[in-house]
């Protein structure tokens, strides 16, 4: 499944490599990769084969969600077509509490004390998978959050590290490493400029708190 979501990713240039120059991303660092998901929207019959692998990796799981909480704004839609392929309840959450209305962080509503499922297009630092499960559980129906789903992954030790301190047991159906193998694949990239890019990986992995040396 991973090798097969990676090849959609960078077909559709959900995912994109760049050696020369690196691409510039929000928080200021430069990346040789820049992941958009949001390409996958328009893409049809790409996104219900993300969609099939979110309900294959459920079917996996030993509890069940009862609810699905998208992330604002990218894991919005993911978990909205996921609810509704399984029948459940839906809710997005912000990162922090609107200053108005309810001042409410979490969108929707779900039983009390249901298990929900958290997803996010994502995981880099994993910021907005953590705020969504601390935001759930401080919510007034006291939601029991054990489970984040992404669609791709940095797989970086500090994300890591901030979801197993929540006890959150991420699954993620591909990584960035497999989508960079499958660029290389499709002769988007040569040899040196893969060597780039598994570089900055190395480097960027083994200079993060709780990394092991590589």
């Amino acid at each position: 499944m991973a090798r097969r979501i990676a090849e959609t990713l960078v077909r559709t240039g959900a995912v994109a490599f760049r050696t020369s120059p690196f691409f510039r991303l929000t928080s200021g660092t430069e990346s040789p990769v820049y992941v958009d998901n949001r390409q996958l929207l328009g893409h049809v019959s790409e996104r219900l084969e993300v969609i099939g692998a979110f309900m294959e990796t459920l079917t996996a799981q030993q509890a069940p969600p009862e609810a699905i909480a998208g992330t604002a704004t990218a894991g919005i839609p993911w978990g909205a077509w996921l609810a509704d392929r399984l029948s459940l309840p839906f809710m997005y959450v912000r990162s922090q509490a609107k200053a108005w209305g309810r001042e409410s962080a979490v969108e929707g509503i779900a039983p009390q004390g249901a298990r929900v499922l958290v997803v996010e297009d994502l995981a880099f630092s994993a910021g907005s998978v953590v705020a969504a499960a601390e935001n759930l559980r401080a919510a007034a129906a006291e939601f029991v959050v054990q489970d984040a789903l992404t669609i791709a992954s940095y797989e970086l030790p500090s994300a890591r590290a901030r979801m197993q301190a929540l006890g959150l047991r991420h699954t993620t159906l591909t990584t960035i490493d497999e989508a960079l193998a499958a660029a290389a694949r499709a002769g988007q990239l040569d040899d040196e400029q893969v060597s780039v890019v598994e570089r900055w990986l190395r480097e960027r992995r083994s200079a993060e708190p709780g990394a092991v040396a590589l």
